[in-house]
């Protein structure tokens, strides 16, 4: 998977970056969040990285994206929704802690 930052723009009123990149892929691979995440944080190691976006390019191996890195999980938890927060894991793991605090 190579990943190709396409523009970084700063969001002074929401308090993050909005990134877009492309990923080219090998054939038959399957790209997923966790994968993502892990590749965007080479770059963007400070903050709390958000996968907002993953699309793929019609007829081709290629995914373009769109991510955002927020100061801290509170930030993103305030201005994200919740299905975005669910498929990076923030919110599942959140609703993990308040079963392990009830048994």
């Amino acid at each position: 998977m190579e990943l190709k930052i396409i523009s970084k723009m700063n969001d002074k009123y929401l308090d993050r970056t909005l990134i877009t990149f492309h990923l080219k892929t090998e054939p038959k691979e399957i790209v997923k969040i966790d994968d993502v995440k892990k590749k965007l944080a080479e770059h963007f190691p400070e903050g709390f990285l958000v996968v907002y976006t993953l699309k793929n390019v019609y007829g081709s191996r290629d995914v373009n994206g769109i991510a955002h890195v927020y100061k801290d999980e509170q930030s993103a938890r305030r201005v994200l929704q919740k299905y975005i927060l669910k498929k990076n894991g923030v919110v599942y793991a959140e609703k993990q802690k308040e079963e392990k605090g009830s048994k």
